[in-house]
């Protein structure tokens, strides 16, 4: 495959609210610099022709124009004068009367290749705003395949994964940050799961009530940042974008982060709200004071100094602590992270035993366990995450993702029947085996199917794993994650709990520093109400918001297009 790179920029500044001709000014100043840098393709923030926070619909009705409007036909002359592409955000007048938030592309000749309305909208565009009805388009061009998105819709996974599902390499995100999470955890995430390059241009400043802070940047496809923009400045950012080598498409155990998904297992994901079992289980009453429940990542698996008495004796001193839910890392009977054929099958010899022991753990404090194990059945060999109550086994979860070194001993994973959520005393419980924690997809059906909590049971290959993926995806579907991690893995312990609205902090390490002992015990006090509270603000439902109709394309396979 030819490799391809051209210089991309980022442009950070800030739209005056109503001045059409000043917003036109500082647009064409920032693409000036940013091709006196050398970018062939330049990406604007957010609504840069009108500002953002309009007084009524009334207002922004009065400062919208259509996309063959002045500020479209500046934007035009400014690509086709630099012989560049150009991206920008927009607040549209569409022909139906109504007013969209849009991004818009530019090619080198000045014409309109790419327009997109923003679908996922926060509680002060729902005042003004309609819900975007042109689907996730992408858009063949000479730089790539390029798809937009605007701000919020980062938040919703399925948006940027349906670019990337369709080819894209690349992903320009017109953006009003108000916090910086938004920037310095989602979008490098968002870049990682898809294997995409994501340029997103924001504000800095202040508009009314909104401050501004910034985070402009330009992220590779495996989450590193490559260009930033300082906060509360104002300025562009160039980067080298470097296309056609596969960078970016593998995870860090070598798999194919699109060859190796699993879409027969993802069906869910385009069912109307409506019709999942999540939406029934939403409307369920709940008590939230007889709905708290002890949760913990045990840190205890077989090693060259630890035995499987020895992680039975971490579960029960986790137990004593009053901890209903014990979750162990990947593999927890194994001496190997990654085991080899003939570890996995004397694994799958002692499983039987390994379950009758977390059995006991469980009878004797009352308590439920996920014993990450392999068994054999008559199919073959299978990674299986057991999940234990007292009264014995409750139900299993077969890895639906394999990784490089199962290949080998593991049956195929399109023979696991998908994902499956278990109904207990503590809350639903859903599981992820190792990679199965990497797809977004995953998370996101277990959470339609109706769980509370989810145990990722972990081998993490890679640091960002932690630090993006796990916050993201609790936060993404609302729900508890326990991540058990091993602490023989390449990215080894770090066990950690992601409560459903994530942390006070967005970088991970700053509320739970990771902690790679043997052994240790990550608790956390769940409150199943909060799990069962899908807004991120009034109005704003990161499940009922979503767009199903336009997700298909991710449950097929994906195009050969994919390195």
């Amino acid at each position: 495959m030819t490799i391809r790179r051209f210089l991309a920029a980022v442009v950070q500044t800030h739209a005056e609210l109503g001045d059409l001709a000043t917003n036109i000014a500082r647009s064409q100043t920032h693409v000036d610099e940013a091709v006196r840098q050398g970018a062939q393709l330049v990406v604007l923030p957010e609504c840069m022709n009108s500002g953002y926070l309009f007084d009524s619909r009334a207002h922004a009705l009065s400062l919208a124009e259509p996309i063959d409007g002045p500020y479209c036909q500046a934007l035009a002359r400014m690509s086709r004068g630099h012989g560049i592409h150009l991206g920008a955000g927009l607040t549209e007048l569409g022909q139906d009367g109504q007013i969209y938030n849009s991004a818009v592309l530019f090619d080198p000749q000045g014409r309109l290749i790419g327009h997109y309305r923003k679908q996922f909208l926060p509680a002060q565009d729902q005042r003004w705003f309609s819900v975007g009805d042109l689907g996730n388009p992408m858009v063949d061009t000479a730089l790539g395949r390029i798809g937009l998105l605007v701000c919020f819709d980062g938040r919703i996974p399925e948006v940027a994964r349906c670019l990337a599902a369709q080819g894209a390499e690349i992903i320009l995100d017109m953006a009003n940050f108000f916090v910086m999470g938004q920037a310095d955890l989602f979008v490098p995430a968002r870049a990682m799961e898809n294997g995409v390059w994501i340029l997103a241009a924001t504000k800095a400043g202040v508009e009314r009530s909104i401050y501004y802070p910034g985070g402009s940047l330009i992220v590779a496809p495996t989450g590193e940042v490559r260009a930033r923009i300082a906060n509360d400045t104002h300025g562009v950012a160039v980067g080298e974008i470097v296309l056609g080598n596969g960078h970016g498409a593998p995870w860090a155990d070598g798999s194919p982060k699109w060859r190796s998904r699993e879409p027969s297992a993802y069906g869910l994901l385009a069912q109307p709200f409506e019709t999942t079992p999540l939406a029934a289980h939403l409307n369920q009453s709940l008590r939230p004071e007889s709905a708290c429940v002890k949760i913990a990542a045990v840190q205890a698996h077989v090693d060259d100094q630890h035995g499987i008495d020895d992680c039975f004796a971490m579960a029960r001193h986790a137990a004593l602590l009053g901890t209903k839910l014990l979750a162990m890392p990947l593999h927890a009977g194994a001496g190997s992270a990654a085991p080899t054929r003939s570890e996995s099958f004397e694994l799958a010899a002692r499983t039987p035993a390994l379950i009758d022991g977390m059995h006991r753990v469980c009878i004797e404090h009352d308590c439920y366990a996920v014993l990450p194990t392999v068994e054999s059945t008559s199919e073959g060999q299978h990674t299986t995450a057991v999940l234990i109550g007292p009264q014995g086994v409750i139900g299993r979860q077969r890895q639906v993702h394999r990784s490089p070194h199962e290949q080998g001993w593991s049956t195929q994973a399109c023979n696991a029947p998908g994902f499956t959520v278990f109904d207990t005393p503590l809350g639903r419980i859903g599981m992820l085996l190792g990679p199965d924690g990497l797809y977004p997809e995953s998370t996101r059906v277990l959470t339609l199917m109706g769980a509370d909590i989810i145990v990722w049971a972990a081998a993490w290959q890679h640091a960002d794993e932690r630090r993006l993926l796990a916050v993201s995806k609790a936060v993404d579907n609302r729900v508890y994650l326990v991540c058990a991690n091993r602490t023989d893995a390449p990215s080894p312990g770090g066990s950690f709990v992601v409560p459903p609205a994530g942390f006070p902090h967005w970088d991970v390490n700053v509320n739970a520093a990771p902690n790679t002992r043997w052994g240790a015990v990550m608790p956390v006090f769940a409150e199943l109400a909060i799990a069962r509270q899908k807004c991120m603000e009034p109005g704003v439902d990161m499940l009922r918001n979503r767009l199903p109709h336009t997700y298909g394309v991710l449950t097929h396979p994906v195009t050969d297009t994919h390195s």
